[in-house]
């Protein structure tokens, strides 16, 4: 979006519109006076809600360029990314760069362009304001429009086959998709293989970027781009969630293959095994770890990755794990009627992971069956003696699997073969 400083020129002589904003900046002695933060932010979500746009910092409202000083330009821009990471919600990736251009008294002066894309999701600025840009303004939305804005960013469409609008090419591994697509008689070229299995998708400008689910499953720094694309684990000594109890956290991150398998290692390595000496040792797991892991694969897989500041999380009790997964159930489906239907968010993420082996197994992790809730019910109440119970709270669903009682505590007619 204004590559050429012709174009830069041009769009300074027009004045703003829908996809330039101009911001005159004034300095003080310990960063930027004016505009204030809120102000900047709104132009950057304005932009991100619609169409894209670049702002012009240096250049005042009527056009006239007043540039900014040589000695000061990594303040300003500093100022610039950490408004876009800390004033915008969820937070928003500039590209900025440097231009100089002539003032009206024939002298030069540098200016800043930072450029906004489109916003894979509905931003909104730190005091919770939505804007969009129309023409040469910013409109606060509310109401219908704003239930519809969100509705075409994340629920109307197939949001995984979506492409980021902050990736590139470069951000999938290629060393990974060439194991995962090619065999010995594979001769079609990468970057066709990609398009055609929707692993990258047509973005704005006709440029080729990953899609949501190629990102998810061959993406290098996903976080980067799907900023809450992990899980987050936690290990407490009780049974309550309380600070006192956490006895171990971490976030799990990587491709969605390596969430599953390293969340279930953590439930692994954390859950109690007590064992029984009376015929040699016989260890008593407390949860059955294939339950767990089809439980953990089930929140990857169909998790709504659209809702913002959400993430995975699960937590390990002494005598529960609870995983919480968002996305509320679709009209379709009841927490009645998930372990006879069939519904998938996410087809394409989906796709790819019945095709990937775990490590952990050496199987796929999904099988185009539909059987996922259900050996997570029966495996997990076989090994403990009670069900695991789902629930829904608003666009967030909760799986609590109950753990397998000590056989110490048991008597020899309590305990579960």
């Amino acid at each position: 979006m204004f590559e050429r400083l012709e174009e830069v020129e041009r769009q300074v002589s027009v004045g703003e519109d829908s996809r330039a904003a101009f911001k005159e900046v004034a300095l003080g002695p310990h960063g930027v006076r004016s505009p204030n933060s809120e102000n900047v932010a709104a132009e950057m979500v304005a932009f991100a809600n619609a169409y894209g746009g670049v702002i012009f910092v240096g250049v005042d409202d009527e056009g006239i360029v007043r540039g900014l000083p040589d000695k000061r330009l990594a303040d300003i821009e500093r100022w610039l990314i950490n408004v876009a990471a800390h004033d915008c919600n969820p937070p928003i990736r500039p590209i900025l760069r440097r231009e100089r251009l002539q003032r009206s008294d024939g002298t030069e002066a540098v200016i800043l362009l930072v450029e906004i894309h489109q916003g894979l999701f509905v931003h909104a600025t730190r005091s919770g304001r939505h804007y969009e840009r129309v023409g040469s303004t910013n409109q606060i939305i509310t109401g219908s429009w704003l239930a519809r804005l969100f509705q075409e960013r994340g629920r109307a469409f197939v949001f995984d086959a979506h492409a980021v609008p902050t990736a590139t090419i470069d951000d999938l591994n290629h060393k990974r998709l060439a194991r995962f697509f090619y065999s010995a008689s594979m001769w079609i070229p990468l970057p066709d293989v990609i398009r055609n299995t929707n692993v990258v998708a047509v973005g704005e400008g006709g440029v080729a970027r990953p899609t949501v689910a190629g990102l998810l499953a061959f993406g290098k720094a996903i976080r980067s781009h799907l900023p809450t694309a992990y899980i987050e684990a936690a290990v407490y000594c009780g049974s309550t969630l309380t600070s006192i109890d956490l006895v171990h956290s971490e976030q799990i991150g990587g491709t969605v293959d390596i969430q599953i398998d390293d969340a279930t290692a953590f439930v692994n390595r954390f859950m109690l095994k007590p064992a029984l000496k009376q015929r040699g040792r016989e260890d008593h797991p407390q949860y059955d770890i294939r339950s767990i892991h089809e439980a953990i694969v089930n929140a990857v897989a169909h998790r709504d990755y659209s809702i913002t500041g959400s993430k995975i999380r699960l937590f390990l009790f002494s005598d529960r794990v609870e995983i919480y997964s968002p996305g509320a159930l679709p009209n379709t489906l009841t927490i009645k009627t998930m372990a006879y239907r069939v519904f998938t968010r996410n087809q394409l993420l989906v796709t790819f992971l019945s095709r990937m082996a775990s490590q952990r197994t050496g199987i796929t992790y999904i099988e185009s069956r539909g059987e996922g809730v259900r050996k997570i019910l029966d495996g997990s109440e076989a090994h403990a003696g009670r069900s695991p119970v789902y629930e829904l709270f608003g666009d967030e669903l909760r799986l609590t699997i109950w753990a397998r009682p000590s056989p110490h505590n048991l008597t020899a007619s309590d305990r579960v073969d």
